[in-house]
């Protein structure tokens, strides 16, 4: 048996298995954030979300996690709604012209593994998918004696990647061996005939687990060309936070300072973005920091970011913030 004061360890690898929905943090006066844990109170967290849109605090030995009076309580979440995209490639669809065919081949796949979280993991999925059908499917198979693996490789296992060059087919490929089947001929002499079954990503992707069934486009979704993604939205607002409060105005930092000609728009509700409604505007800002009316004790604003360009780019997702605190 062995006794220790300190015993130290290393971690190579962690997996979170169900995620906060919400962070909550709060501020005393004179004081900075510190993160409360959202959970049950059998686990040792402070604070729980209802359903009902409210935060409960647990009781706790000193009530160390009961709010103070004036205390400030920040949550932050993220909306949910059916990671999407559309996207197109302009130049193989001109190249798939002929006549009266107008060249668009069109695919609707589920993503299953790895789960696509936002739409731009889609975009990402969907530039991957584009990129594997630009070239020949290969699948094979090839039978040997063991004494002669290729390389003098001792053994072949699936997931590993082989080079195959077949001039009578001109092929020359990399491709992923599948399945490997050993066949014992000759038990004394330690001799087997193996049957090594490969393919490449074009023929059967390694990277995609796609999931049976039919997904209905909404017809609000815009086409996107391989060109366009990644580049058609700006950074969403995470760090936007109420600074300060008063009867009737609030404080906001949005966190990123706007680029060159663009700016934060603001809005009551999270709809009409753009700059040609001004119907439920809240306001435009060139700066960082800036200051918006206050009309009643809980007031929402929804904030992105826009640039100069024409039509301006706009974030792609809306940033919320609550206010709840007395007049």
């Amino acid at each position: 048996m062995y006794l220790s004061l300190n015993l130290n360890c290393t971690i190579p690898f962690t997996r979170m298995l169900q995620p906060v929905d919400a962070e909550v943090r709060s501020a005393r006066p004179g004081e900075s954030y510190r993160t409360r844990l959202v959970g049950s109170q059998t686990e040792g967290a402070e604070c729980i979300i209802l359903s009902s849109s409210a935060v409960q605090f647990f009781p706790s030995p000193g009530d160390v996690n009961i709010p103070t009076a004036n205390e400030l309580i920040e949550v932050q979440y993220r909306g949910l709604g059916r990671a999407i995209a559309r996207v197109t490639d302009p130049a193989r669809i001109a190249a798939q012209q002929n006549g009266s065919d107008d060249g668009v081949r069109g695919l609707v796949r589920r993503v299953q593994t790895p789960s696509p979280r936002t739409s731009a993991d889609c975009e990402n999925a969907a530039l991957a998918l584009l990129d594997d059908a630009a070239g020949t499917a290969w699948t094979g198979e090839y039978a040997i004696w063991s004494d002669f693996l290729p390389a003098n490789a001792e053994d072949i296992f699936p997931g590993e990647g082989v080079n195959v060059s077949v001039t009578s087919r001109a092929a020359d490929f990399q491709a992923i061996v599948r399945e490997v089947e050993i066949e014992i001929r000759d038990l004394k002499a330690e001799q087997s005939l193996y049957r090594v079954r490969f393919a490449d990503d074009v023929s059967s992707p390694l990277a995609f687990e796609f999931r049976s069934g039919n997904v209905v486009l909404p017809l609000s979704l815009t086409a996107m060309t391989t060109a366009q993604v990644g580049t058609l939205f700006l950074p969403d607002l995470t760090a936007a936070e109420i600074t300060q409060a008063t009867s009737t105005s609030v404080d906001v930092d949005a966190g990123v300072a706007p680029g060159s000609g663009g700016g934060i728009e603001v809005r009551w509700t999270d709809f009409g973005w753009g700059l040609d409604n001004d119907r439920n505007l809240a306001g435009r800002f060139s700066t960082q920091t800036f200051t918006l009316t206050r009309l009643a004790a809980v007031q929402n604003y929804y904030l992105r970011q826009f640039d100069n360009s024409t039509p301006p780019k706009y974030s792609r997702y809306t940033t919320a913030l609550h206010l709840k605190y007395p007049l």
